[in-house]
């Protein structure tokens, strides 16, 4: 097991501390106290913090328990204990030597999770690292632990088989470790009385799991090449801190919809759906109704989904919500890795596109890495970074345009000054607005070639609006 080891000033007691709970029973099932042992005092803790992957026979119940206190979820300890042991941390896609935990002495003080996750772009997926529990013990605050373990372990990725890595962060936090944003939320609201669908299907059916093999299926079928979208289960036990009532219906015994609902509010909040869109509204309709809800809002909604296409045909209104900081957030984990698997995708795109007898070189950099693509008649071969005619040069927000965006020109500025070629132009990225998955991503290199100033192919950015390759 990899063990790093980093110094740090011990902190003196800021006075007298309160009894923390300390576990004494390490037991899967179980968890006991000992409110006679000795509070933690970090003046007198050893200054040393080592950094670890976490030992899921070992550490289980120390690091749950440290979660459960610091994030309580708004559900209290012991149902934050539950919840980590049933889908959460425990029987889930919780990747134990990829995330890392931090110790003074054998105390776990600080955690970095990280769940292994796999999301579409067109119908290449890429592997995600998920982020999430990032935690440290209240009595270590504010010590730069965080820091060190975040680093740590994103260093460590770039070893690993992961591309990306996503999290939901808080505002003003992730940015300094090379975060960007991801996409932009995108909600649809309807007025139940503005739907106009067929009959609801004969039987709609409740279930008592949304955690179900058939409806990841159907899901998985339905957004197979969606960007953004991902690869379920996620959860294989279903988020056990996500609180939603499921049903669906049938046809000739097999699942042809479902759609998963909160449990109480307004508005009727419809947070995952699949199957036909007119049999899904008319179920949200009669389910709404029930609850005496007039309003339904269906949350993070794809642009590009079939139910979107079908709302936007109703009266309906579509909201779109831009966070450049405390929202979703994205960063590369390896340029070359990501680029590998999305080269079929990028080959086909541009043999659709005008673009298809290119020949040339492109340089892409993101950050510290840098690969060149070698295009020839739709054709890519990615090599070694080296001198290229043409490039792409944006740094961290090289993710996000790789990763998907609605409009790639956003991101992307000609700037005359900035990043200048032998003709005097380039590319650089002066914003980051990204709104995942309205398109796909992998869009971007013939969309790019297509509009800017880069040597070898003129000025092409007169070209008719809106002839997109899709």
């Amino acid at each position: 097991m990899e063990i790093v080891t980093c110094k740090f000033p011990a902190r003196a007691s800021g006075g007298k501390l309160g009894c923390t709970a300390k576990i004494c029973d390490r037991s899967e099932t179980s968890l006991a106290f000992d409110r006679t042992m000795c509070p933690i005092d970090p003046s007198s803790a050893a200054d040393e913090l080592k950094v670890s992957a976490p030992d899921c026979q070992t550490d289980t119940s120390e690091l749950i328990d440290l979660l459960s206190k610091t994030y309580l979820f708004g559900i209290g300890y012991w149902n934050g204990e539950r919840a980590s042991r049933n889908g959460y941390l425990l029987k889930s896609n919780y990747d134990w030597k990829a995330s890392r935990i931090g110790k003074l002495g054998n105390e776990i003080v600080t955690h970095f999770g990280i769940w292994r996750l796999q999301v579409r772009v067109g119908r290449a997926r890429v592997w995600v690292a998920g982020i999430g529990a990032v935690a440290a013990h209240d009595y270590y605050r504010k010590r730069g632990f965080l820091r060190t373990i975040a680093n740590v372990a994103l260093e460590s990725l770039r070893s690993s088989d992961y591309d990306i890595s996503l999290l939901f962060g808080i505002p003003n936090l992730y940015e300094k470790y090379g975060y960007r944003r991801a996409w932009t939320w995108l909600n649809a609201t309807i007025e139940t009385t503005q739907i106009s669908t067929k009959a609801v299907p004969v039987r709609v059916e409740r279930c008592r799991s949304a955690a179900r093999a058939d409806l990841a299926a159907l899901y998985n079928r339905e957004n197979a090449n969606l960007t953004g979208t991902a690869v379920r289960p996620t959860f294989p036990l279903g988020n056990p801190f996500i609180e939603t009532d499921a049903y669906l219906w049938k046809q000739n015994g097999e699942v042809t919809g479902f759609v998963f609902v909160g449990r109480t509010g307004t508005p009727f909040d419809v947070r995952s759906w699949a199957g036909d869109p007119e049999a899904i509204l008319a179920v949200i309709k009669r389910l709404a109704m029930a609850r005496g809800v007039s309003t339904v809002r269906f949350q993070w909604i794809h642009y590009l989904s079939k139910l979107s296409r079908f709302l936007r045909r109703q009266n309906c209104e579509l909201k779109s919500e831009y966070r450049s900081s405390g929202g979703p957030l994205v960063r590369m984990i390896s340029l070359e890795r990501f680029v590998t698997r999305l080269r079929p995708e990028l080959e086909d795109r541009l043999k659709k596109s005008y673009l298809s007898a290119w020949r040339g070189d492109v340089l892409l950099e993101s950050g510290d890495e840098a690969v060149t693509l070698r295009i020839d008649h739709g054709k890519i071969e990615i090599a070694a970074a080296g001198s290229a005619p043409n490039s792409i040069s944006g740094g961290e927000a090289v993710a996000q345009l790789l990763f998907g965006t609605d409009n790639p020109y956003e991101i992307v500025d000609e700037d005359e000054n900035e990043a200048p070629g032998e003709d005097g132009h380039g590319l650089h990225f002066t914003d980051y607005p990204l709104r995942l998955p309205v398109e796909p991503g992998s869009d971007v290199l013939h969309d790019l070639l297509k509009r800017a100033r880069i040597r070898g192919l003129g000025n092409i950015s007169n070209m008719r609006s809106g002839q997109h390759i899709r």
